[in-house]
């Protein structure tokens, strides 16, 4: 494919997670592009910087701000993400230009004992997710999630120090790091609903980029970006940020998507549950106003007002 009279540009963090995840699509846009010169950028977020704060502190898109800002400015022409760490609204001007075939969505544990109920009362659970301190509390309310900030490795280091009992990691990095044999235990989605686009990769461009866009539409997977955008309507109808424990969850049968939702509090209270329709924003819509009325929206504000007093 033609471009302009310099390498096609993609952006992402620099990671070990995030550039094995940018050569995974790196490897499909020479397959299907051969001869396409490609060059990588590697972009340092606000995420990255403050990684000894919580990241319920740090508000939405601490992990993609500085790089779709560069892909704004026309230094990049392609930014990779973890399709999680993307806020419900992007920035005016870019788009989701296509979803690449989904991997795993579940979380894993990663611990020496045999599993969560194996685990002590009063074991140090390591997550900076209040989604995942939720639901491992609703499974064990006598377990104690502490926050871990850094990337896989450090986090598995903080394990292996004796700093955790277990942490909780999701099985998309495990496997794209080829660490996937260091899982003691898979979390099954019945028990731990997983992060919106948890396991999913978003590759964004400018909105006016007909020629990026037309790139890399050959690497979008259609069922991967319906079960996506479903999950991203559910999260859109909260407008919260990384302090909110929301989860969800689409599957795919024919024309009929299933779209299992939580909104919960870390210490475990939760509303849950699953609609099944067409229209993904249509569906996405009712049930969030089910679980809103059934108790999330006051577990919301709660939360809110929590991470309010918090910061001052």
């Amino acid at each position: 494919m033609s471009r302009r009279n310099r390498p096609f540009a993609i952006g992402t963090r620099g990671s070990a997670l995030a550039l094995a995840q940018t050569s995974l699509v790196e490897a499909e846009l020479r397959r299907h592009h051969p001869g396409l010169e490609i060059s990588v950028v590697t972009i340092t977020t606000r995420g990255d910087v403050l990684a000894d704060r919580p990241l319920a502190d740090l508000g939405r898109g601490v992990f993609v701000g500085e790089i779709e800002a560069a892909l704004l400015s026309g230094a990049i022409d392609l930014a990779v993400h973890s399709a999680k760490d993307l806020p419900s609204e992007l920035p005016q001007g870019l788009a989701l230009a296509a979803f690449p075939r989904r991997a795993d969505p579940r979380d894993v544990l990663v611990t020496p004992a045999a599993g969560l109920r194996a685990l002590p009362p009063g074991a140090r659970i390591g997550t900076s997710s209040p989604r995942r301190a939720c639901q491992v509390r609703a499974i064990r309310p006598d377990v104690e999630p502490l926050d871990i900030r850094g990337n896989v490795d450090t986090r598995l280091g903080k394990l292996a120090g004796g700093a955790y009992d277990a942490i909780v990691l999701a099985a998309a990095g495990m496997q794209r790091l080829g660490r996937e044999h260091e899982i003691s235990e898979w979390l099954p989605l019945e028990l731990m609903l997983p992060a919106v686009g948890q396991g999913a990769l978003a590759l964004e461009v400018r909105s006016d980029d007909r020629l990026a866009a037309s790139c890399v539409a050959a690497l979008n997977h259609p069922t991967t970006e319906l079960a996506v955008r479903a999950e991203r309507a559910f999260l859109a109808c909260f407008g919260v940020g990384c302090s909110a424990a929301i989860a969800a969850h689409a599957t795919i049968a024919g024309a009929d998507i299933s779209l299992a939702g939580l909104i919960g509090h870390p210490d475990g209270r939760h509303v849950r549950g699953t609609r099944t329709g067409r229209d993904a924003a249509a569906l996405a819509r009712s049930l969030a106003d089910e679980l809103g009325a059934r108790g999330g929206a006051a577990l919301l504000a709660e939360r809110a007002r929590e991470a309010e007093s918090a910061a001052w």
